[in-house]
């Protein structure tokens, strides 16, 4: 079993510029300062502030640009625990509900 634990703690100077080649899985957490994190084709601003955190959930490039002097942690967000294949079961016999889509 692989214990290694991806984490890396970095201080940035205003207006410097961070990038994640992939941030799919990257959990990042704003420890000091702010920061505007910005996701490749991915119309959202995301602005962390002390204390916030965002996990990056699809395979794009991330850049992380600091408003002013910040530090942060970037780590792999832990892997979902398997589904058991009763849930599977339980969850395929049960009703299923749809709803119409309409123009608003």
């Amino acid at each position: 079993m692989n214990t290694a634990t991806h984490h890396l703690d970095l201080s940035l100077e205003p207006k410097a510029l961070f990038n994640v080649s992939d941030a799919a899985g990257v959990q990042i957490l704003c420890r000091s300062g702010s920061l505007w994190v910005t996701l490749d084709g991915d119309p959202r601003d995301i602005v962390l502030d002390a204390g916030d955190q965002f996990t990056a959930t699809e395979h794009r490039r991330a850049l992380i640009y600091a408003l002013g002097s910040a530090s942060l942690s970037l780590s792999m967000a832990p892997a979902a625990p398997p589904v058991s294949r009763t849930w599977r079961a339980r969850a395929a016999a049960a009703p299923r509900v749809s709803f119409p889509l309409q123009p608003a």
